[in-house]
């Protein structure tokens, strides 16, 4: 059940600087350029599965894929993007 609310939050995290939630684990670490950004009461959610979908280098939207292995996950979003991209 709380597959679905952590999928739609990697979504939505992603959706703000444009990049895969994988990588911005290390920005958001104690020292990193983001370190900030999980205090936010906001519904973000910092771990592998949320990926940008883009046409023509532009952002359109997202996809949060959540309740797998911490590698299936992004890839899982990764196949889904490329798919409908």
């Amino acid at each position: 059940m709380i597959s679905g609310e952590t999928s739609t939050r990697k979504a939505y995290t992603t959706l703000q600087p444009h990049a895969s939630t994988a990588g911005l684990v290390d920005a958001v670490r104690p020292g990193g350029l983001f370190h900030t950004l999980p205090a936010l009461d906001r519904p973000l959610l910092f771990t592998a599965g949320g990926v940008p979908i883009r046409r023509d280098g532009r952002p359109i939207g997202a996809i949060g894929v959540g309740g797998g292995a911490p590698e299936q996950d992004p890839a899982f979003a990764t196949a889904a993007m490329e798919a409908i991209a």
